[in-house]
């Protein structure tokens, strides 16, 4: 009974820390979510129950913290420089919190996920809105985060929320909200990766709803005005001369041109990846270590050009060339795809569920690391540990936790629901 109560609160402080609060008070919400780690670490060696760390969920990210620390175990000088692999801990966790999940007396399904990434989206709204419209900020979040970040995991909780469709409850639509809120606290944050990073998350719900006939046609014409409408107040912010947007189609018009790129950031950006691509060369196979990484790939171009230097590169692929070298880039790989591989081994009613939340996840974390780190900066490496042990957890549901309702997504030409219809 005691182990189940546990299992309860590490569960709830790995959601609710993970997807309800991380962008209204980020901080705690990574303490919270890694608070429910080591609690459901401490369940899984009280009840033995090792065998969820087999699960690719686990797995992958596991493979990936053994590649890096033997990359930077190489060049290290300090057992402080392998140590440095800790930043990734949360991700390590993954296979214990499936644990949780699972003997916790709380019924955890689509419904429950969907609704606190929902939520979630909700408060970051909350938080963006007050930081423009109150205090005046020029970016949403920076209140409480760096609002690239902010927005970042902002976008990942309006993806999430829509595993919830695959709930049993005719409310189920409320979270249909979520990608709508999310979208309203990106534009007002001005992070420009995360507002591109929409169109292709969207794309892949859409090509699954697609290929699954899970959308009717009225829901077809309903996308069909909104993206009409997209298309149109995006025509009215060029029109307006909106910066977010006008510096982003001026620096792919430069770089296509083979111009210069005349944004400050972004040819900061330029600067810091043409620096990683001469630190990869230099040692292609294991890398330079995580300590000082930065200054390393500055180093390789001319004074001059006065590289920058920060914390990172901002790029995840780049981030894992230059600290692990090849090692790092299949460990990038290996963590970024380890929610697909879960979601695919899955058979039955959870199937579609976790392929959804799957699929939106490691696209959107994939094209938001193009231009700003995500793995490695906490917040959002907590939302990717939780997300994908929520993932997990969904792919071996039981028919009872997933829809009963019959009016679950009906096509029009067939009465399958989306959440028990065949598998395509």
């Amino acid at each position: 009974m005691l182990k189940k109560q546990f299992a309860n609160v590490s569960a709830v402080g790995a959601l609710g820390g993970g997807l309800v609060i991380i962008c209204l008070w980020p901080e705690a919400g990574n303490v919270s979510v890694i608070l429910a780690q080591i609690l459901a670490l401490g369940i899984c060696f009280f009840t033995s129950t090792w065998s969820d760390l087999r699960r690719p969920a686990a797995a992958l990210p596991l493979l990936a913290g053994l590649l890096l620390i033997f990359a930077f175990g190489i060049t290290a000088t300090s057992v402080l420089q392998v140590a440095s692999v800790l930043v990734f801990a949360p991700l390590f966790l993954v296979g214990p919190l499936i644990t949780a999940f699972q003997r916790t007396s709380i019924r955890i399904g689509p419904g429950i996920v969907g609704g606190a990434a929902t939520l979630g989206a909700f408060f970051a709204l909350a938080v963006a809105a007050y930081d423009v419209g109150i205090l005046h900020s020029d970016r949403g979040g920076g209140l409480v985060a760096n609002p690239i970040h902010f927005a970042d995991v902002t976008l990942v909780l309006g993806a999430i929320s829509l595993v919830g469709l695959f709930a049993g409850s005719p409310r189920k639509y409320i979270v249909l909200a979520g990608p709508v809120l999310a979208a309203a606290a990106i534009l007002l944050s001005g992070s420009r990766g995360a507002m591109v990073t929409v169109l292709p998350v969207a794309l892949v719900a859409l090509a699954l709803a697609a290929v699954w006939g899970g959308l009717p046609r009225r829901a077809w014409l309903a996308v069909g005005v909104l993206a009409v409408v997209a298309v149109a107040m995006l025509g009215f912010a060029a029109q307006a001369g909106w910066g977010p947007l006008q510096r982003t189609v001026e620096t792919i018009t430069a770089i296509a041109g083979g111009g210069d790129v005349t944004d400050g950031s972004d040819s900061q950006r330029v600067l810091m990846y043409r620096g990683a691509y001469n630190a990869f060369l230099q040692s292609p196979f294991y890398g330079h270590g995580m300590i000082g990484f930065t200054k390393i790939a500055a180093d390789t171009l001319p004074p001059e050009l006065h590289a920058p230097v920060y914390d990172h590169l901002h790029n995840d692929i780049a981030d894992f060339a230059v600290t692990g070298g090849l090692l790092g880039i299949i460990a990038y790989f290996c963590i970024l795809l380890a929610p697909v591989a879960e979601a695919l081994r899955a058979s039955g009613p959870g199937r579609r569920p976790a392929l959804l939340g799957a699929c939106c996840l490691s696209v959107g974390y994939f094209f938001l690391g193009l231009t700003n780190a995500t793995f490695g900066i906490l917040m959002l490496t907590v939302t990717f540990a939780v997300a994908t042990a929520a993932i997990a957890h969904l792919a071996r549901l039981p028919a009872r936790d997933l829809s009963q309702a019959p009016d679950v997504l009906n096509t029009p030409r067939s009465p399958h629901r989306l959440a028990d219809a065949p598998i395509a």
